[in-house]
């Protein structure tokens, strides 16, 4: 950079030593919209309290000049001299204002976005300086876009700080500074500033900026932390703004104070939501230094970001859904139209309500018509609707049809469901998956909390239970022995063969021993031949017995005895034993994890025998068990907690349960 002192006039003129077609590449890369909001935010950096942009519009229509006045520090004569001539490096980059605030400004690029706006542009500026407030004048133009006449500092006669710009001969392309929108799309850019700073003021076309007016909902989440390729560790704050009035939804990338450098379509489906997010960190402030914001999409770092925001917002907005939900039927008991009263008396009544919501609030959001008509036709159609589906699918499909008028993809969309079943095999259905959630969360709770694993015994407790639930190791099981000998597992192997039984003769471990089995499961398996059978036999552990090496020898024991008895033998049999409790001790851990070749948890395999033995965790079978359900569980939008999964195992089994736990049951 260059400074050049002319001697005409007084006035002194700065050049950028640059060559003008980048400074045209600065102009030509903002909108009219973002030009503007540059000029606000130099405002902003020099702490005016209130900015004023004034349109000013010809007979015509026309724009004839744009002016953004403040009423801040204005530009010390020196630093003027300084600042105009330097790009790239501006005197704000780290800095903070005289109040304190954050400064916009990082890249010296900001004055010269003025002359995508205009060829003509002026700064008239008032500064204080000890007891005196001195005025100048700064001017530009894209001619010669390099250089900056800077007039002689005079005393001022007004007292009062500030700068104004004003911008002439204005291009052609400005149209979108008086479109309906343009107050909006300003509200947007300055909505986080001035949540930030509620005491700035800032007036487009006589309009003053109140993000607050036009919010419907504003959240603001930390996001999970993630670690970039050079061991850093960056967190990021994600700010979703729902707005009243229609926008084009983006993600917004901002440093750490806020301020927008990038945007992109924020790349995630919200239905009937007008919003902006905000992605904050000061790692987008490195990237735009560097010019490499633009390029987020092949950066590793940047899309682990991108993609946690996009993970927020999806479960953002599917709050928001089940929100609005339920404010509308809230709203429909408060005008009493809704047709039902009091609260649901069973789980079934609870699921028949939902089922009657779910169709209630596609109708609500799909028919304008319903939702706009007065409250004693809501209450009809909501009646009609309640009877309709308890009574026929074909009812409902007149009613949807003919009273509510959906459009013809939802009338085809609700009805099929109720013409494959019946309503009650939904509930049914319903009712299934949800005990099944809260038998397993009561179970968890049972085996891992205090009183359970110091009480829980495995035959007077547990086995009784789980014996009553044997889908937890598989659908396709079905209780073969409960608590029987080694004998009987021959008998029933033998029935599901179709072979002689009688009197047979006791099948003996290595040891002599008879051995009991606690559970023992069977399943067919379909073959082009002859089926296969599969026995699944279980040696259960109370919750506070680790699997040790003992245990495992007593598993080994029933498996080797039936790999050693030939009346085992012959038969397309396989054998699955396991040993399950809720941990076990560091040898046997080591022993059944990082096996060459073998999944974890496995303690012998003898392919020959068709034997197989395994050890399990509970907590490995519980979530093997939430795994097959996760998808009836999104469906139906539920989760169990440990109250109703805990009262749920005590009002069906309260019988095998310690009194420990059914005294916490019944609040003793």
């Amino acid at each position: 950079m260059e400074q050049v002192n002319s001697a005409i006039g007084g006035t002194t003129t700065v050049e950028v030593k640059v060559q003008p077609d980048h400074i045209q590449r600065i102009a030509e890369g903002k909108s009219a919209v973002q030009a503007v909001a540059e000029m606000i935010w130099n405002a902003l950096d020099g702490d005016a309290s209130t900015v004023e942009v004034k349109i000013v519009t010809n007979d015509l229509t026309g724009i004839e000049e744009i002016q953004v006045i403040d009423d801040g520090h204005g530009i010390p004569y020196d630093l003027a001299l300084t600042s105009f001539e330097n790009l790239g490096a501006s005197w704000k980059k780290g800095q903070t204002s005289e109040e304190g605030r954050r400064l916009h400004g990082q890249t010296g690029q900001g004055r010269f976005c003025a002359y995508s706006l205009g060829a003509l542009v002026r700064w008239k500026t008032r500064y204080r300086k000890e007891d005196r407030v001195y005025a100048y004048e700064i001017t530009g133009t894209d001619f010669d876009p390099k250089k900056f006449k800077i007039s002689p500092r005079v005393i001022s006669k007004n007292k009062n700080t500030g700068t104004e710009v004003i911008i002439n001969n204005p291009r052609k392309t400005l149209r979108s500074l008086l479109a309906d929108d343009a107050f909006l799309r300003f509200t947007e850019v300055f909505a986080l500033y001035l949540r930030q700073y509620p005491s700035v003021k800032i007036r487009y076309n006589g309009r003053l900026l109140d993000p607050g007016a036009v919010q419907v909902h504003v959240v603001e989440y930390d996001l999970e932390p993630a670690t970039f390729q050079d061991g850093r560790t960056i967190q990021g704050k994600l700010t979703i703004i729902e707005w009243k009035h229609k926008v084009e939804r983006e993600l917004v990338f901002c440093d750490g104070a806020g301020f927008a450098l990038h945007s992109i379509p924020p790349g995630i489906q919200a239905r009937g939501f007008d919003f902006t997010a905000y992605l904050k960190t000061d790692y987008f402030r490195e990237l735009h230094d560097n010019r490499l914001l633009v390029l987020e999409e092949l950066l590793p770092d940047s899309v682990k970001l991108v993609e946690a925001a996009k993970d927020t917002m999806r479960a953002h907005f599917r709050r928001r859904l089940a929100e609005d939900a339920r404010n509308i039927v809230d709203q429909w008991k408060a005008d009493e139209i809704y047709p039902y009263e009091g609260q649901p008396r069973n789980i079934v009544e609870q699921v028949e309500r939902q089922v009657f919501d779910v169709v209630a609030l596609n109708v609500n959001e799909y028919l304008p018509e319903f939702s706009a008509s007065d409250l004693k036709s809501k209450k009809f159609s909501l009646h009609m609707l309640k009877a309709a589906i308890e009574k026929s699918p074909a009812e409902a499909r007149r009613i949807i049809q003919h009273v509510l008028e959906l459009p013809k993809e939802k009338q085809e969309e609700l009805s099929a469901l109720l013409e494959k079943t019946s309503l009650e095999a939904i509930i049914n259905a319903s009712k299934l998956i949800i005990d099944r959630l809260e038998f397993l969360t009561g179970l968890e709770v049972i085996l891992f909390s205090y009183e359970g694993k110091n009480k829980l015994k495995e035959r007077q407790h547990l086995h009784r239970i789980i014996a009553e639930n044997t889908w937890i190791f598989g659908e396709e099981f079905h209780l073969s022995v409960d608590d029987q000998s080694l004998t009987e597992v021959l008998r029933k192997h033998l029935a599901i063969l179709d072979k002689d039984r009688t009197e047979l003769a006791p099948v003996k471990t290595l040891e002599g021993g008879t051995g009991i089995v606690d559970l023992m499961l069977s399943k067919k398996i379909p073959q082009p031949r002859r089926d296969q059978i599969e026995h699944l036999v279980i040696e259960l552990k109370r919750p506070s017995q680790d699997i040790t090496s003992e245990v495992t020898t007593q598993i080994e024991k029933y498996a080797f005895a039936v790999a050693e008895d030939e009346r085992f033998k012959g038969t397309p049999t396989r054998w699955i034993f396991w040993a399950v409790s809720n941990d076990m001790d560091k040898h046997t851990r080591r022993k059944t994890t990082n096996q060459k070749n073998r999944p974890d948890g496995i303690l012998h395999e003898a392919e020959d025998q068709n034997i197989t033995i395994w050890v399990k965790t509970w907590a490995q079978i519980i979530e093997a068990c939430r795994a097959r359900l996760a998808f009836f569980q999104e469906g139906l939008n539920y989760m169990a907690t440990q109250d109703a999964g805990l009262s749920y195992v005590q009002e069906l089994y309260s019988k095998y349960l310690p009194d420990e736990l059914k005294a916490e049951r019944a609040g003793e």
